[in-house]
């Protein structure tokens, strides 16, 4: 499964305000008052609905840069990936409302908006967006991915978890979950008919 992700630079964290924290925006009249979309009752309830939470900033560079990496995953439907990665000439002006929603301070950009530099990809991830680490079904296989857009924050649990697997060592009462085995398993797959809210980064 295949998210697309695009980026502006001039990542993310679990939300700071809770999963009920959304990016209101309203878009119409403003971001596209020429969008010609916008007499189409379907493109008027895009632009004028609640997207998703998910908008998150990190510095980027050295001590020394004033560069920002803030990105925004608004778009969670799968699709096949597309190289190049198509890129909304829209996204960096909806990626920085969506991230004013949160950080009110940042508004002033808008009136003088640094040129940004822009960049995409897709996220990798499973159906219910619960990272796959543990050996495959081939000896001496071993699996460890599908974090879509939290690997950084979870590479050392997952390493530490992925060396257990590799050594023999004990594994910890919750390894099952993160196993390619999980959907072999009845009851996991009731859960994911049921499991709801990814909590997509």
């Amino acid at each position: 499964m295949m998210l697309p992700l695009v980026s502006g630079c001039t990542e993310q964290q679990i939300n700071p305000f809770g999963d009920d924290f959304k990016g209101h925006l309203v878009l119409l009249g403003t971001l596209f008052p020429k969008h010609p979309g916008v007499g189409n009752p379907e493109v008027r309830q895009w632009l004028l609905g609640e997207l998703p939470s998910g908008v998150h900033i990190r510095p980027e560079g050295g001590p020394e840069s004033q560069n920002i990496l803030f990105l925004w995953p608004y778009d969670l439907d799968p699709v096949e990936p597309i190289f190049p990665v198509p890129i909304p000439p829209v996204y960096p002006e909806i990626a920085l409302r969506g991230l004013i929603t949160m950080l009110p301070e940042m508004k002033p950009y808008l009136e003088r908006t640094p040129k940004p530099t822009v960049d995409g990809g897709y996220y990798t991830k499973t159906r219910e967006n619960r990272p796959l680490i543990g050996p495959l079904p081939v000896n001496g296989a071993y699996l460890m991915g599908a974090f879509s857009g939290y690997g950084i924050m979870a590479s050392c649990a997952a390493g530490e978890l992925l060396a257990a697997h590799l050594t023999g060592s004990p594994l910890p009462p919750y390894a099952p979950a993160f196993t390619l085995e999980r959907y072999q398993d009845r009851e996991y797959e009731k859960l994911l008919e049921k499991w709801g809210d990814t909590g997509q980064l």
